[in-house]
C-alpha cells in the first residue's frame, strides 16, 4: 500500500488527509508529545492495521503501526515440579563471579568557546534626532 505521507523539506507541511499529508523528513523534540491520530485506523496489503499519527506542532506525520494480534498467553504446562527451580543446597556452585572493573571518569570538558564576534550594540540617539524632528530652538527661526 502507498502511503499517503510525503516528506519533503521545500514545501510547507500541510494537512490534506485522507489524499497526503505534506511533512518534514525528520521529528523534531515537539514531536514526542504533542502527537494526533488522523482519521480511523487501517489496514494495510499484510493485514497489518495503523493509523497516521501528525506533529500539532512542526507537521511532521508518520504511519503508527498498531498490534496486528493480540497477546497470547502460554498454557500451564502440565507438571508443575518440573519447572520448579532445584533447591538452593542440590544447586552446583560455579566460579565466583567478579564485579566490573570501574574505569576512572574522566573531568568533563568545558565548551568550546564560541566563535561568533560579540559586537557592541549601536550608540543610542536621542528621540527627537531619531525620528528626524527639529528642536525647539529651530521651529522658531
Amino acid at each position: 500500500m502507498k502511503s499517503i505521507i510525503v516528506y519533503t523539506r521545500s514545501v510547507k507541511a500541510r494537512n490534506l488527509y485522507p489524499k497526503r499529508i505534506i511533512s518534514p523528513p525528520a521529528p523534531n523534540k515537539c514531536c514526542a508529545g504533542r502527537m494526533e491520530i488522523l482519521g480511523r485506523p487501517r489496514t494495510d496489503e499484510h493485514g497489518r492495521r495503523f493509523c497516521y499519527k501528525r506533529c500539532r506542532v512542526c507537521g511532521f506525520a508518520l504511519r503508527h503501526f498498531l498490534e496486528p494480534v493480540p497477546s497470547i498467553l502460554v498454557p500451564p504446562a502440565a507438571d508443575q515440579k518440573a519447572r520448579k527451580p532445584a533447591p538452593i543446597k542440590e544447586r552446583t556452585i560455579g566460579p565466583p563471579v567478579h564485579a566490573p572493573v570501574r574505569r576512572p571518569q574522566p573531568a568533563p570538558r568545558k565548551p568550546a568557546p564560541s566563535r561568533h564576534v560579540r559586537q557592541k550594540p549601536p550608540a543610542r540617539r536621542p528621540h527627537a534626532v531619531q525620528a528626524g524632528r527639529k528642536s525647539n530652538a529651530r521651529r522658531r527661526r
